[in-house]
């Protein structure tokens, strides 16, 4: 996330990064702020079903920001994967 999505004279939103056509949705996604990683639930976004690049709108970051300043959330605790990428090299 991170990249804005732009509109042409058509009006229809574009990804910034590829240029195709983005879509509304409602889900989940991660955010990693400070080094601390969030997962937010049931949040609209917009995605590019291309490329994969998510975006908020302003407003629901702002809202996510402030959420996060005043300590309302909750914490739980999940198993998440983990992998070590330190035993593959690249070969030349």
């Amino acid at each position: 996330m991170g990249r804005e999505f732009y509109k042409e004279a058509d009006q229809k939103m574009k990804c910034a990064a590829c240029h195709r056509e983005i879509i509304e949705k409602r889900g989940e996604i991660d955010l990693r702020i400070r080094g601390i990683l969030y997962l937010v639930r049931n949040v609209s976004y917009e995605e590019c079903p291309a490329c994969g690049d998510r975006v908020l709108t302003p407003e629901i970051s702002q809202d996510l920001f402030d959420k996060i300043k005043n300590g309302k959330f909750v914490e739980e605790t999940f198993q998440l994967p983990v992998l070590d990428g330190t035993t593959f090299s690249v070969r030349g």
